[in-house]
C-alpha cells in the first residue's frame, strides 16, 4: 500500500489533535516525527516537527476531516 505525506505538522500538540480526528474517522495513517535529540532539532527547523502519512486511497477523505477540523474550530492549521 502506498502512502503519501498529508500534512506537515508545526508541534506535538497540532500532532495530537489532527491525528485523533483521523482515528475516530478510521482512516489509515502513521505519522513521522522529526525530533532527534543527537542533532538538537537540526531537522525540525527544516522539515517541521512532523508530518501525517495516509493510504494513498484515504487521501481525500483525511484531508476533507481536516478541513473540516479547521472549519469546526475556526484554526487554520497551515497545509502542505
Amino acid at each position: 500500500m502506498a502512502y503519501v505525506r498529508l500534512r506537515t505538522l508545526a508541534n506535538r500538540f497540532e500532532a495530537d489533535l489532527l491525528t485523533r480526528a483521523l482515528d475516530q474517522a478510521g482512516v489509515d495513517y502513521f505519522l513521522r516525527t522529526y525530533e532527534d535529540t543527537a542533532y538538537d532539532g537540526l531537522f525540525t527547523a527544516r522539515e517541521g516537527w512532523g508530518a501525517i502519512w495516509v493510504a494513498e486511497a484515504d487521501q481525500k477523505w483525511a484531508a476533507g476531516i481536516i478541513a473540516q477540523f479547521e472549519q469546526a474550530y475556526g484554526v487554520d492549521l497551515g497545509s502542505d
